[in-house]
């Protein structure tokens, strides 16, 4: 073999060695969008069922309201403020349906849209948890007909009340997050003689949507509210966060 032969030979070596590179990185382009149109599609899908959800929830909350507002007046009034706190809820899950949103964010959004800011009138605490949007939706309906309460009636309504909502998690009898929400330095509180938009969500919504139970108690401090939710992939905590 001469030596023009071996300079052929190598030149053609290099020449499939680049080719099968070439190839490998084809293939792995053709396997990346494929990837990406199948994770597209299935976003797609994602929003398309969260879309039909949230409908349902919209029209659930404008009969609810309808029923239990005595005047076209009010039922506007209250209807636009609980649109407003789903859009809050649906406006961090627009970009990616399938996140999840955090526990302590929901309660701080709805708050600051009352002009409640944490620090000042508020104070939260409790450990990171996760929601799932249909947790959260409903959820951020609870806590703002909390806060609508507590600005007409309860805390906010005077310079010096105060809110306080703690969270954790506890074990007895089984993995359950506990949320409490105090109000103090407001004027006395009282049961409403009828059975409201909020109260029937926390006696009839939450047990319904999230197997959940609450417990609301008009204590000489202030209002006093307990939500038990029982820990799952749709509330994670803890060991259970991704």
């Amino acid at each position: 073999m001469n030596a023009e032969d071996t300079t052929l030979r190598q030149a053609l070596a290099v020449a499939n060695a680049k080719a099968a590179a070439a190839e490998r990185r084809l293939i792995e382009s053709e396997a990346r969008y494929t990837a990406l149109q199948t994770e597209q599609h299935q976003l797609a899908r994602d929003l398309q069922h969260h879309v039909r959800n949230m409908l349902a929830v919209v029209r659930a909350v404008a009969q609810r309201s309808a029923e239990t507002s005595e005047s076209v007046e009010d039922y506007a009034m209250h209807l636009d403020g609980r649109l407003a706190a789903l859009a809050r809820v649906q406006g961090a899950m627009t970009l990616n349906p399938r996140a999840k949103l955090d526990l302590h964010a929901l309660i701080s959004d709805e708050l600051l849209s009352a002009q409640a800011q944490e620090g000042l009138q508020v104070a939260l605490s409790g450990p990171p948890v996760l929601l799932q949007p249909q947790v959260a939706g409903t959820l951020g309906l609870v806590f703002h007909e909390l806060t609508t309460n507590a600005v007409k009636f309860g805390a906010l309504s005077h310079a010096e009340g105060r809110i306080t909502v703690s969270w954790h998690v506890s074990a007895d009898p089984w993995p359950n997050l506990v949320v409490t929400w105090r109000e103090q330095g407001g004027p006395p509180v009282a049961a409403s003689p009828r059975k409201g938009f909020g109260l029937g969500l926390l006696e009839d919504g939450l047990p319904y949507e999230l197997k959940a139970r609450a417990d609301l108690r008009f204590e000489p401090a202030g209002l006093a509210c307990t939500i038990i939710l029982p820990l799952s992939e749709r509330i994670c905590a803890g060991a259970a966060l991704p």
